[in-house]
């Protein structure tokens, strides 16, 4: 480990923040000598520019990635040069692309193009027929931003080659590659081993009797299972099966045929997630307008199931590629929308059990896209490489880099230093316990993502059969529940300050006459004042009470403010704790929305001033807290509990998603949450059981545990990738660093 500053004490450095410190947190060492906090980053998804590969018409694009040189390599048919096979090496930052000069490497027409990879040899291997449907095969070499290639060789011990498809087998370092045979009679596979820039291949094996059709891209390599997915026609019926393979020295056999489409399928294509057992099979289902629909199959032994499916475009699609992101865990298909004028699109699917869910379509090229053939995982800059060719542009070859949403961490197993001794500003000296020193590690709050249910709860079922808003008094000894069955607000005693179960009604208050739908529901910090919003007005209603905290004192001064303008299915309400802003949670837009009260605590002097979507975690969201220093904000709803945190106190366009807490063993209809005022509890009403359920909300350390640094800055008893020791725990805020 470098040491850095200049050590006040054994065991304590100093070195300048860059970004604030907080006491306690995990810290790095940057490049350069700066400490920061260990933090994950919130990238967006964004779209680079086309760049032209080919100057005349392509066909038959395929793309690869040589992770050795991190080159992207576009191989193609040029029919602007006699059908030629060309090849182009592309230079890649970020999504920026630049190719190279092109590459003849078969002087000769050639068709069912596809390339793959060799890891191991460090080679790019491309298939494909010629003119007389003779298999042929040729190695090549990236250097810099050109590619040479080794002499052409057959493609198997069969001449005879026509639809085919390719994958690496990275645990036996060998290629694997299926065709249909000529003349109708079935499918074959076979390994080739790379050896210099040449390449030889072990026997043939059948993996089907019947005539087959083959996609580009419909075999792929799972390193979880160390086994191929191939996904192809049956044309006698023209149905869509799939075989595991498992390659054996310089052979391959396959498992059962499992079918999963029993109506004509075409353009089969397979991507898979190299962390798990599963695969997602794309294909084009001419029963069914010719729509885009995926399978996930998991793979077990030598077996695979095939889930339901589901369906990424409503459109007719053309010819597609798909593959894995894997700093993103999304899948990726691009495809050409026949239904929009042959357009360019591309959406990232998400795997969860048996089944695949997909974004809407996103456009990557607007003009009449073609041959959408290639597809590839760029590993250093974590994008996606797509070539395709636009014939709306003459029919060139171009290729586009797709950069996926998702967070990046800045720690490595190397530059972890230790923690915090104090806190620090951004730009200002900071001391740090490094190897050694005790250091103060403060219990974690609103530690959501590992709530855990106190198995304590309260039922408001004798008092409403719809409860939809909840708030406690700021010392606990008070609960408060919006009724939509009732139309009122319920008043609960707890005898044990924040203990739900020690719970008893005690009254209500009716808000009937200006809400029939009450769904959530806000005390001024004082109890002076009670707020109500509901679903059939889109209005914030503000009550005076005479007598603070007790809702039988309350009236209506004909004070309000309609949100109806933002979202006509306002589910929740909160309150800067000044008055000064309001925010409301909207199930129309599944948004925040965020307001300005130029009268602090009167709702008539609001105006709306900016929103923030919660869609992407949950649709439909039902409930709303802030913890009362701003810089935390909560949402729950059917997909459960979702936690974002606010760089900036009380402004929600700051705010990022952090982590997320299922109740589904408790509660499959949540509509409302409420914390305890120190951040340690969690408190969830749902209407499916009418009952309010408590959760501990707060983390501290086990004295004598070994603890690990996780990306987000938290700390586990389990190592995570990286692994990075964080140190031994002596007492329940003190750890041993690295000790």
């Amino acid at each position: 480990m470098r040491i850095i500053g200049t050590a006040e004490k054994a065991r304590e450095v100093k070195a300048v923040a860059s970004g604030v410190l907080p006491s306690g947190q995990p810290i790095i060492v940057n490049a350069d000598g700066t400490v920061s906090i260990v933090a994950e980053t919130a990238v967006s998804q964004s779209i680079g520019t086309a760049k032209t590969v080919n100057t005349q018409t392509s066909g038959d694009n395929s793309a690869i990635y040589d992770s050795a040189n991190n080159r992207v390599v576009v191989v193609y048919r040029d029919e602007g040069n006699s059908n030629y096979g060309t090849a182009a090496v592309g230079t890649i930052t970020g999504t920026s692309l630049y190719f190279g000069s092109e590459v003849v490497f078969a002087s000769e027409y050639v068709g069912y193009l596809n390339s793959v990879y060799d890891v191991s040899a460090g080679k790019v291997v491309v298939f494909y027929s010629d003119s007389g449907a003779v298999g042929r095969c040729n190695v090549g070499t990236v250097s810099g931003t050109s590619i040479s290639f080794g002499s052409q060789v057959n493609a198997g011990p069969q001449t005879s080659s026509y639809s085919q498809t390719s994958a690496y087998d990275s645990v036996n370092q060998k290629i694997v590659i299926a065709r249909q045979k000529s003349s109708g009679s079935g499918g074959e596979a076979f390994v080739g081993t790379v050896s210099g820039t040449s390449i030889s291949f072990g026997s043939a094996v059948t993996f089907e009797t019947s005539n087959v059709s083959l996609y580009v891209g419909g075999l792929a390599y799972n390193p979880a299972t160390g086994k191929f997915v191939l996904a192809y026609r049956e044309r006698v019926n023209n149905y869509a099966k799939c075989k595991v393979g498992t390659v054996s020295g310089t052979s391959i056999s396959f498992g059962a045929i499992e079918g999963f489409n029993s109506s004509n399928t075409q353009q089969i294509v397979v991507s898979s997630d190299p962390t798990s057992n599963h695969v997602v099979i794309y294909y084009k289902d001419t029963s069914d307008s010719q729509k885009g629909e995926a399978r996930v199959g998991t793979i077990t032994g030598t077996s695979i199931a095939v889930g339901s499916l589901t369906q990424y475009s409503a459109g007719e699609i053309g010819r597609q590629s798909a593959t894995y992101n894997v700093a993103a865990g999304k899948h990726v298909i691009f495809f050409t929308d026949q239904s929009d004028n042959t357009k360019g699109f591309f959406c990232e699917g998400t795997v969860s059990g048996t089944s695949v869910s997909f974004t809407s379509p996103v456009e990557y090229e607007a003009g009449t896209t073609v041959w959408a053939t290639g597809a590839a995982y760029i590993s250093d800059e974590k994008v996606v490489v797509h070539a395709f060719s636009d014939n709306s542009d003459s029919g060139k070859g171009k290729a586009i880099a797709i950069r996926s949403a998702y967070t990046e961490a800045n720690l490595t197993s190397e530059n972890y230093i230790g923690t915090a001794a104090s806190g620090a500003p951004s730009g200002q000296g900071a001391k740090i316990n490094i190897k050694g020193a005790v250091a103060e590690v403060p219990e974690t709050i609103y530690e959501i993502v590992s709530a855990s249910y106190d198995s304590v709860n309260f039922s408001v079922s004798g008092q409403d059969a719809d409860p939809y808003g909840l708030f406690f008094r700021s010392d606990g000894a008070k609960m408060y529940v919006a009724g939509d069955a009732g139309n009122d607000i319920n008043e609960y005693n707890l005898s044990t300050p924040w203990t739900v179960s020690s719970a008893s009604y005690s009254q209500n208050f009716s808000v009937a006459s200006q809400e029939s739908a009450p769904n959530g529901v806000f005390f001024k910090t004082d109890g002076t004042k009670m707020f109500v919003v509901g679903t059939a007005t889109d209005t914030v209603y503000e009550y005076a009470l005479s007598s603070a905290w007790d809702i039988s004192s309350a009236s209506y001064g004909s004070v309000s403010f309609s949100v109806g303008s933002q979202d006509t299915a306002p589910t929740d309400l909160a309150f800067k704790t000044d008055g000064t802003k309001m925010f409301i949670l909207g199930k129309t837009g599944d948004n925040v929305y965020e307001y300005a009260l130029s009268s602090a605590w009167v709702v008539s002097s609001a105006s709306y001033t900016r929103s923030f979507s919660v869609a992407s975690q949950e649709t439909g969201p039902t409930g709303l807290f802030f913890s009362s220093d701003g810089l935390n904000m909560v949402v729950v709803g059917a997909a459960g509990v979702n936690k974002y945190v606010l760089s900036s106190a009380w402004d929600i366009s700051t705010s990022s998603y952090s982590q997320a807490f299922s109740v589904s063993s408790q509660e499959n209809d949540p509509q409302a949450l409420f914390f305890k005022s120190d951040g340690t509890k969690m408190y969830v009403l749902g209407s499916g059981s009418d009952t309010v359920y408590q959760y501990s909300t707060s983390v501290s350390l086990t004295p004598a545990q070994s603890y690990y640094v996780q990306t987000d800055g938290t700390l586990s008893t389990t190592a995570g990738d990286p692994s990075v020791f964080a140190g031994t725990a002596v007492a329940a805020t003190k750890l041993i660093v690295k000790g």
